[in-house]
C-alpha cells in the first residue's frame, strides 16, 4: 500500500508538470523577432567565488555537450558590475547551431566545465547570426536562468527543467519507480521532439530523452522523425541518422531468384497438370475400346496394314476394316497417323 500510495503521487506529480511544460513549449512555434542585429545579452548574479567572465563556446554535436576544450571557446566578454554581459553574433554562421555559455571559478581554467550540483557553470542555447536572445538569472546560480524573446531557447530550458526535475527527485527507495518516472518524462520528451516546430529544438528534446537506449523498441517512430526533417543536413541530424539502423534491403539477385523459383513451379505444375489431363483423357477413350479392338489398335501403332491384321489375326479383311472405322469414331481420331502418335 505505500509503494502504490507512492506511486501515485510520483505520478500526479509529475503528470502536472510534463503536462505544464509541453504546454508552455507547444506555444512556443513562431519566432516573430524581426532584428537584423543578432545580440545575445543578460545580466547574471554572481558571488565571489566566480570569475567575472563569460564564455561561448560552439558545440558541433549533442555528443560533444559535456565536452570541454579552450579550442571551443569562440567568445569571451566581461561581465558588469551589475551583471551585465553582452555577445554580438554577426560573425556566427546563419543556420542555427548549439551553443554553451559558461563562466568558471577564479583561479580555474577557462575551460573548466562543472556537470551537476548547485555550482553547475553552464547552460545550452541554439543561436545564429540573427538571433536576439536576452539571459535572465535572478539568484546566483547560473544554470536556472530564464530565456526571454527568443521563442526555441524557451523551449530549451523548459526542457532542461524537465530533467532537472528528474535528476532532483529522490527514487533511491525503489528501482521500479526510478525507472517508471524516467520512462514516463523520456515519452513527454519525445513527444515534445515529435510536435516542436523547430527542427534543432526537436532534436535537442530528443537527444535529452536518451533515445539511443529507446531505438531498437520504437524504430518506426525515428524513422518518421528522421523523414519529417530529412531537409535538415547539419551535422547534428547527421549524427542522429548515423544511430538509427537502416531499413534492411533486399538483396535484387536474390528477388530474381525467387520469381524464377515461383515461375518454374508454377510451370511445372501447370504442365503436369496438362500432361495429366491428356493422359487421362487417352486412359478413358481406350476403355471404350472392345477387346478385340485393343488388339487391333496395338498393332495399327506397330504400323501394320490392315491385310496383315488380318493375317495376323485370320479374319475377314472387312472385318478389320469395320474394327479400324469403330476405333477411329471411339478414339476421335481419324487416320493412322494419329492413331500411332496417340
Amino acid at each position: 500500500m505505500i509503494i502504490l500510495h507512492y506511486y501515485k503521487n510520483i505520478s500526479f506529480r509529475l503528470f502536472f508538470l510534463l503536462s505544464f511544460l509541453s504546454i508552455t513549449i507547444n506555444g512556443y512555434t513562431q519566432n516573430d523577432s524581426t532584428n537584423t542585429h543578432g545580440v545575445i545579452t543578460g545580466s547574471i548574479i554572481l558571488d565571489s567565488t566566480w570569475s567575472p567572465k563569460v564564455y561561448l563556446s560552439y558545440i558541433p554535436s549533442f555528443s560533444k555537450m559535456h565536452t570541454m576544450s579552450k579550442s571551443m571557446i569562440i567568445a569571451e566578454t566581461n561581465i558588469g558590475g551589475s551583471g551585465h554581459f553582452k555577445f554580438d553574433t554577426d560573425y556566427l554562421p546563419k543556420e542555427d547551431n548549439l551553443y554553451r555559455i559558461h563562466i568558471s571559478k577564479k583561479k580555474s581554467s577557462p575551460a573548466s566545465l562543472i556537470i551537476g550540483g548547485n555550482d553547475e557553470n553552464h547552460f545550452f542555447i541554439i543561436a545564429n547570426s540573427k538571433s536576439t536572445i536576452k539571459i535572465i538569472n535572478k539568484n546566483n546560480k547560473i544554470n536556472s536562468v530564464l530565456v526571454d524573446s527568443d521563442p526555441q531557447n524557451k523551449i530549451i530550458r523548459n526542457i532542461d527543467n524537465i530533467v532537472k526535475y528528474i535528476d532532483s527527485t529522490n527514487f533511491n527507495e525503489s528501482r521500479v519507480k526510478s525507472e517508471f518516472v524516467a520512462t514516463a518524462f523520456n515519452e513527454q520528451l519525445r513527444k515534445i521532439a515529435d510536435t516542436c516546430s523547430h527542427p534543432l529544438a526537436s532534436l535537442y528534446a530528443l537527444h535529452k530523452s536518451k533515445f539511443e537506449m529507446d531505438i531498437s523498441n520504437n524504430i518506426d517512430f525515428y524513422n518518421t522523425f528522421s523523414n519529417k526533417w530529412k531537409n535538415e543536413n547539419t551535422s547534428y541530424f547527421k549524427d542522429f541518422r548515423a544511430k538509427i539502423p537502416p531499413k534492411r534491403k533486399i538483396n535484387n539477385n536474390l528477388i530474381t531468384t525467387l520469381i524464377l523459383c515461383i515461375t518454374s513451379f508454377l510451370l511445372g505444375f501447370l504442365l503436369n497438370s496438362f500432361f495429366k489431363i491428356k493422359r487421362n483423357r487417352k486412359t478413358r477413350l481406350l476403355k471404350t475400346l472392345s477387346v478385340q479392338e485393343r488388339k487391333i489398335f496395338k498393332l495399327i501403332q506397330q504400323g501394320e496394314s490392315n491385310k496383315e491384321i488380318s493375317e495376323e489375326y485370320n479374319i475377314g479383311l472387312s472385318t478389320v476394316k469395320t474394327h479400324v472405322s469403330s476405333i477411329y469414331s471411339k478414339l476421335k481420331i481419324k487416320s493412322r497417323k494419329e492413331a500411332m502418335n496417340l
